[in-house]
C-alpha cells in the first residue's frame, strides 16, 4: 500500500487533488484508517491516475471522465466516443479561427478612413417568411418611392396582416451595382398567403444568411456600405449567394429628417 504522498509522487498528481478526487468518486482509495483518516493507494491504481490524467490533458473535465472510466470499459468503446469529442473539438476550433480572422480583418479595416462603422458588418440568418412584391426598373435609386406607391395602391384590394417586426425590403436584381434603368424590387412581409394581381405578387423567402451592416443617415452612404460590406465578405472567405437587399427600418415613409434614417444593407453569403 501507498500512502498518498508517495502515491502522489508516483502519479504526478497533487495530494490536493487526489482528496478532491476522492470527494468526487473519482480515484477512491483503497483503504482509509478509521483511526487517522489516512488515506491509502495501491500500486494497481496507478493505471487508472494515468489515464486521468492522459484525458485531462485532452480537455476533459473532471465530471466527464468520471463517467468515461464507469461506462466505456474497452478500447473499441473509448475510441468511439473520443472520436465524437475530436469531432466537437475540431468545431471549436474552426469557429475560434474564424472569430480570429474577424478580429484580425476588423483591425485592418479600421485603418481606412470611412464615415462607415467598419466593425459592424455582422453574420445573421433571417428565417424564412413570406412577402407581397412589386417589380419594376427605375432610372434612379431616388424612384424607387414610385414602386413603393404601386405597392401600396395594389395591396388595397386585400385585407393584410402584415409581419412583426415590419419589414420593408427592396431587392436588387441587376448583377452589378448600377447608378440608372435600376432592376428594382420592393417587398413587405405579411403573415398569411394572398392572392397575386397583375402587379403585385404573393411569394415565400426561403431562409437566407446574410452579411448586414446596419447604419444611420443619409442613402449617400449605400455605395461606401456595398463596398464595407464586399470587403468583408472576401476577407472572411464567403461569397455571394442571392441577390443583395435593403431592409428599410426607418424611412421617408415615418420620417422627414434625411440623417434619422436607418437602412439594413444585407449581402446572402454562404461559406467558400
Amino acid at each position: 500500500m501507498l500512502k498518498i504522498g508517495e502515491f502522489s509522487i508516483l502519479s504526478q498528481i497533487s495530494i490536493h487533488m487526489l482528496r478532491h478526487y476522492d470527494d468526487i468518486g473519482l480515484l477512491v482509495p483503497e483503504h482509509v484508517d478509521d483511526c487517522t483518516g489516512y488515506r491509502y493507494y495501491s500500486e494497481r491504481q496507478l493505471p487508472i491516475a494515468n489515464k486521468i490524467q492522459a484525458l485531462k490533458s485532452m480537455g476533459l473535465g473532471l465530471a466527464l471522465i468520471k463517467e468515461i472510466l464507469s461506462k466505456y470499459t474497452s478500447n473499441d468503446q473509448l475510441k468511439d466516443y473520443l472520436e465524437l469529442h475530436a469531432m466537437e473539438q475540431r468545431e471549436k476550433i474552426a469557429n475560434m479561427q474564424k472569430q480570429l480572422n474577424l478580429i484580425e480583418t476588423t483591425i485592418v479595416n479600421l485603418g481606412h478612413v470611412s464615415d462607415i462603422p467598419l466593425y459592424s458588418v455582422a453574420l445573421k440568418k433571417f428565417p424564412a417568411y413570406n412577402v407581397i412584391s412589386v417589380r419594376g426598373r427605375i432610372e434612379t435609386p431616388e424612384d424607387e418611392a414610385v414602386l413603393w406607391e404601386r405597392l401600396a395602391k395594389e395591396r388595397v384590394s386585400q385585407k393584410m396582416q402584415f409581419a412583426n417586426p415590419a419589414l420593408n425590403i427592396a431587392v436588387f436584381h441587376d448583377e452589378e451595382f448600377h447608378e440608372h434603368n435600376l432592376d428594382v424590387e420592393v417587398q413587405q412581409a405579411i403573415v398569411g398567403r394572398y392572392h397575386d394581381t397583375e402587379a403585385m405578387k404573393f411569394k415565400k423567402i426561403e431562409e437566407t444568411t446574410v452579411a448586414t451592416l446596419t447604419f444611420k443617415g443619409q442613402y449617400n452612404l449605400l455605395p461606401d456600405v456595398n463596398e464595407e460590406i464586399m470587403r468583408w465578405i472576401t476577407d472572411n472567405h464567403y461569397k455571394i449567394d442571392g441577390k443583395r437587399f435593403n431592409i428599410y427600418h426607418v424611412s421617408p415613409e415615418t420620417e422627414e429628417a434625411i440623417g434619422n434614417m436607418v437602412t439594413e444593407v444585407c449581402f446572402p453569403v454562404k461559406p467558400l
